[in-house]
């Protein structure tokens, strides 16, 4: 089989970095939490419903991660006493994943871990580069945001092709 070229355009580039930040940042996660026996997955949830209750689904299209493997991790925090499921107040057919006081102690001695390596980390990094590489991809998460959207229910080739979307005349 030949190989396949490499794309080159900056959005493969841009993308094909992405994947690869993310999974270290999925190891390094791992290596922070590890001491607390928790995982970046926990960590993702367990920040995710540190601020507010949350139902799974939202929490997994947030992270863009499938519902069911959220709710595993929802459940496995839920059996170690660091989260619960309460009653939905607005929609009697989901749970909200809460945070328990032990949750909150184990999440802050995640932060804790996660502001020690930062310092260590922040030591090999330009902050302002930084900085402007976080706008950058928070502006392209926006146009994305808008795009997925958009175009969840139908097809992204309708824009070549002339075919309608559906979602274009809500």
């Amino acid at each position: 089989m030949k190989p396949i070229d490499k794309p080159e355009d900056s959005l493969s580039r841009f993308s094909l970095s992405i994947f690869h930040i993310n999974g270290l940042l999925m190891r390094s996660g791992d290596i922070i939490t590890r001491s607390i026996d928790q995982s970046s997955a926990r960590w993702q949830v367990l920040g995710r419903i540190g601020y507010k209750p949350q139902t799974v689904a939202k929490i997994a299209r947030d992270m863009g991660h499938a519902r069911q493997s959220v709710q595993r991790v929802a459940d496995v925090l839920v059996n170690e006493g660091l989260a619960i499921y309460k009653d939905h107040q607005t929609d009697r057919r989901t749970k909200l994943v809460e945070l328990t006081p032990r949750g909150a102690e184990v999440l802050g001695a995640i932060y804790e871990q996660y502001a020690e390596w930062n310092q260590h980390l922040i030591t090999k990094l330009d902050p302002e580069q930084l900085d402007k590489i976080a706008d950058a991809l928070e502006n392209v998460g926006r146009i994305l945001e808008k795009e997925v959207s958009f175009f969840s229910n139908g097809s992204w080739k309708s824009m070549n092709t002339g075919e309608k979307n559906e979602n274009e005349n809500k």
